[in-house]
This record gives structure tokens, C-alpha cells and sequence, in this order.
């Protein structure tokens, strides 16, 4: 594994367990999915409960460092899935920025498709996104309770 990545995937892992306990201020008890047989280590959403599912990205950037932030198009499209299945669920998708957690709910508003990806980890790493524009991010803090 490239050296880069393996730096980005041990930040990654690091914060989703340093922000578990602050992210159920907001979302109640949650599970990992990573520890459940049924979702397995490759799911697309990181932590669960009853009410919701939660996929957290972690940056090194300001939220507003650019036009808008992302995540892969194959999340939206299990969350969609995961939705049709149970029509009560809700999906969040988090990133913890340098300045803040900023969310967006799915579906919520307009977001763009666009191929987004990096290339400085040796190879050329690109899919389609889902882009959410700045203006439909809300901050975490922001929102006291999400009434789940």
C-alpha cells in the first residue's frame, strides 16, 4: 500500500473513533458497521443505529476550502437502497473539517455529479461523486438535536 494512503486510512480510522462519542450527542447510541456480520468491514456507511445511517469523512481542509465537498456516488446510491428498504431511516453523510463537523442529510437539496478523485498517492485515484454545494451543508454545532 502506498505510503500517502496508508497515512489517509489511519486518520481516518483515528477519527471515527475519536468523534463516535460526539457524534452520539447528536444521533443517540451508535453501532459500527464495520462490527456487524451483516454490513462487514466494506460497507458504505460507517456507523448505524435504529434511525440512521452515517458515513464520515475526514479533511484536512477548511468546509469552505472549496465549492463544495464530497463523497462517492455508490454511498448515495446504498443509501437510496437503504432508504426504498425502510422509508424511516435516515442517512447522514458527516465531514469533520479542520473548522468544524459539517453534514448533509440525503436528499435533502440539489447536489451535482461530478468524476472527482486525488492523484497523489502514486496512482491516479478517480469515480463519481456526489458533490454538496457549501450553501446546503449544515454545521453539527448548529444544530443542537437532530430529532431522529
Amino acid at each position: 500500500m502506498n505510503k500517502q494512503k496508508s497515512i489517509d486510512l489511519n486518520l481516518g480510522f483515528r477519527s471515527e473513533e475519536e468523534i463516535h462519542s460526539y457524534l452520539e450527542n447528536y444521533f443517540g447510541s451508535l453501532r459500527k458497521t464495520k462490527d456487524n456480520i451483516n454490513y462487514g468491514k466494506y460497507f458504505e456507511f460507517d456507523k448505524y443505529n435504529d434511525y440512521c445511517f452515517i458515513e464520515l469523512k475526514t479533511r484536512r481542509i477548511k468546509h469552505n476550502q472549496y465549492h463544495s465537498l464530497f463523497f462517492g456516488k455508490n454511498k448515495y446510491i446504498k443509501g437510496q437502497t437503504l432508504i426504498e428498504e425502510n422509508p424511516n431511516i435516515r442517512i447522514f453523510y458527516i465531514w469533520r473539517c479542520l473548522d468544524g463537523v459539517y453534514y448533509w442529510e440525503h436528499g435533502s437539496s440539489e447536489y451535482t455529479e461530478e468524476i472527482s478523485g486525488r492523484r497523489d498517492r502514486g496512482k491516479i485515484e478517480e469515480n463519481v461523486c456526489i458533490h454538496i454545494s457549501q450553501v446546503n451543508l449544515t454545521k453539527l454545532e448548529d444544530n443542537k438535536i437532530i430529532n431522529l
